[in-house]
C-alpha cells in the first residue's frame, strides 16, 4: 500500500502497522510477521500434600529465576488454581523438559527449596517447541531492559534515600548531645549534616512547587530548617529535617504500595491469544489486543480469555476471581459467555468465539473505572486543597511578620521572636491533611480493587464508617420497645 500511495506522488510513512504480529485477514487466515526466538510451553503440577500455595508459588518463581537467566527464559505465569506453570522460554538455550527435569530434581545449591520441590510432581503439559507455540515479538519486549534498570534504579534510590534518612537521624541525636554539657557544645555542628542527609527530597519537592508559583508543606520546612541553620539552632534545624524526611519516606511507600497495587490490576489484562484456524486447526498466538471480532480462540489449561465471548465447543471450569471476586470457579459448557481475564482451571479445552475486542472487554472495563477512580476526588480531598491554598500563604504571611517586625527593636527581642516564627511554620504545617488525604483514598480504592470491588472515587468510599459498613451516614429510630410498663420512672 505503500509503494502504491508513493508511485501516485504521495509522501506516505508508516507510523504503526497494523498487523502486528499477525493480522486477521479474510476467514480466519494469519499472515505471521515478526516472531520472536521464544515459545510457550505449559508445566502442570500436582501435589499430594494438597494444592498449591502462594508460598510455593514465591518459592517455585524465585527458584527458576536464579537458575535461568532473561535470555533463557523471559517470563513466567503461574496460576495457582489451575496448578499450571507458564513459561517463555528460548528452546534452543532451555527446553520444556530440561526445565521440568530441573523442577523435578531441585536446585543443587539449596537443600530447603529442594525439600519443597518434591512435594511436587512436574510434567509437561504443553511443549510450545513441538506443537509450534512460537510467540511473537510484543512491543514492551523492546522496553524490558530498560523496565528491568528502571525498577533496579527506583530499588536503589528507595535504599540510598531510607540511607540518608539513617543518617540524619544519628547525627540528629549527635547534635541533641550538645545541650548536656558545655564541653560537648561543639557536637551541635552535627546537625549541619543532618539538614544535609535528610533536607534534599524535601528542598526538590519544594522547588518544583515554587516554579507552579505555589507554595505547600515542603516550602515551609524548607523555610524552617534553613532559617533555624541561620539562627545557629543546628539541633532545631535537625528535628525538623529529620521528622519530615520521615514522613516524606512513609508518604513515598504507601504511595507506591498504592501503585503496585493498580499494576497488579493492570496486568490480569491477557497478554496473548492462541487463534484457532477454522480450516487447518493450526493455533498461532498472537497479541491479545490484535484479536479481531468474531475470531475462534483455543483456551487451554491455565490459558487466560483473551477477550469476551461465547463457549463454541468443550466444557471446563473457569476461575472469574479477577472480575467477580468470587473463588469458586464457574463450569462453563458450549453456548455459555465468557469474560476476558478468566482463566481455565479444568482439564479441558475451551473454544470460544470473541464477542468483543480488547480494548472493549469486562476486564478492560473494570481497569478503566479503577484508573477513574484514582482521579475523582472526594469532596474531602477538595475541601483539604482549597484549606490549604488559602492556609499555607496566611501561615507563611503570619510568620515572616514575627520574625521581621521584632528586630526593629533590637537584635535580642529579633532573634528571639525570628525563632518563634520558624516554631509557627513547623506547628501550623498542614502537611497532616495535605499528605495522608490522597494516600488514604488511594491506597484504599486499590486494595479493594484487588478484590473485586470496584469503588467509583474517594467520593463512594466516604460512605464506609470506621467499621467498614456501608451507610448513608443518617442516624434514624428504627425500632422502639418498651419494658416495664408498672414501674415509675423514678424506680
Amino acid at each position: 500500500m505503500q509503494e502504491v500511495l508513493i508511485r501516485g506522488k504521495f509522501g506516505v510513512e508508516i507510523l504503526k502497522d497494523g498487523g502486528g504480529a499477525a493480522t486477521a485477514i479474510g476467514n480466519n487466515a494469519f499472515v505471521k510477521e515478526s516472531r520472536s526466538n521464544f515459545v510457550e510451553s505449559t508445566l502442570l503440577l500436582n501435589g499430594d500434600t494438597g494444592m498449591l500455595t502462594v508460598k510455593s508459588k514465591d518459592t517455585i518463581e524465585k527458584i527458576i529465576r536464579q537458575q535461568y537467566d532473561k535470555n533463557e527464559i523471559r517470563a513466567l505465569h503461574l496460576n495457582v488454581p489451575s496448578r499450571t506453570l507458564k513459561v517463555e522460554h528460548d528452546p534452543e538455550l532451555v527446553d520444556a523438559k530440561t526445565i521440568e527435569q530441573m523442577l523435578t530434581d531441585g536446585p543443587t545449591n539449596n537443600s530447603h527449596d529442594r525439600q519443597q520441590l518434591h512435594e511436587w510432581t512436574v510434567k509437561v503439559l504443553h511443549d510450545g517447541a513441538v506443537e509450534g507455540l512460537t510467540l511473537p515479538v510484543l512491543a514492551e519486549t523492546a522496553k524490558d531492559d530498560t523496565n528491568s534498570n528502571l525498577v533496579d534504579h527506583m530499588g536503589i534510590c528507595s535504599g540510598l534515600k531510607l540511607l540518608t534518612i539513617i543518617i540524619s537521624g544519628i547525627f540528629w541525636i549527635i547534635s541533641l548531645v550538645s545541650a548536656i554539657d558545655e564541653y560537648l557544645d561543639y557536637l551541635k555542628y552535627a546537625g549541619i549534616i543532618s539538614v544535609v542527609s535528610g533536607m534534599p527530597p524535601v528542598l526538590i519537592k519544594a522547588c518544583h512547587t515554587v516554579r507552579r508559583f505555589q507554595l505547600d508543606a515542603n516550602c515551609m520546612m524548607v523555610i524552617a530548617a534553613f532559617g533555624a541553620l541561620a539562627l545557629g539552632e543546628y539541633d532545631e534545624a535537625a528535628s525538623v529535617a529529620f521528622v519530615f524526611a520521615i514522613s516524606e519516606w512513609l508518604e513515598s511507600q504507601a504511595t507506591g504500595k498504592a501503585r503496585k497495587a493498580l499494576g497488579e490490576i493492570v496486568s490480569l489484562r491477557p497478554e496473548y491469544a492462541h487463534v484457532l484456524d477454522e480450516k487447518s486447526g493450526e493455533i498461532t498466538i498472537i497479541p491479545a489486543e490484535n484479536v479481531p471480532l468474531g475470531s475462534l480462540c483455543s483456551v487451554r489449561t491455565g490459558d487466560k480469555v483473551p477477550a469476551d465471548g461465547i463457549v463454541i465447543e468443550g466444557s471446563s471450569s473457569l476461575d472469574e476471581s479477577s472480575i467477580t471476586g468470587e473463588v469458586r470457579p464457574v463450569d462453563k459448557v458450549a453456548g455459555d459467555e465468557v469474560c476476558a481475564g478468566a482463566i481455565n482451571v479444568g482439564s479441558t479445552q475451551l473454544v470460544i468465539k470473541t464477542t468483543s475486542t480488547v480494548e472493549d472487554s469486562t476486564l478492560s472495563r473494570l481497569i478503566a473505572l479503577v484508573e477513574e477512580a484514582q482521579t475523582n476526588r472526594s469532596k474531602t480531598e477538595k475541601l483539604v486543597d482549597s484549606f490549604a491554598k488559602i492556609y499555607t500563604p496566611f501561615v507563611l504571611g503570619t510568620a515572616l511578620l514575627v520574625c521581621t517586625v521584632p528586630w526593629v527593636f533590637g537584635a535580642e527581642i529579633g532573634r528571639y521572636w525570628t525563632l518563634n516564627g520558624l516554631i509557627i511554620i513547623v506547628i501550623a504545617c498542614p502537611c497532616a491533611l495535605t499528605i495522608s488525604t490522597p494516600v488514604t483514598y488511594s491506597a484504599g480504592l486499590a486494595a479493594t480493587a484487588k478484590r473485586g470491588i470496584i469503588i467509583k472515587g474517594g467520593s463512594r468510599l466516604e460512605i464506609f464508617d470506621k467499621t467498614g459498613t456501608l451507610t448513608q451516614g443518617r442516624f434514624a429510630l428504627d425500632h422502639l420497645e418498651i419494658i416495664g410498663k408498672e414501674e415509675s420512672r423514678k424506680k
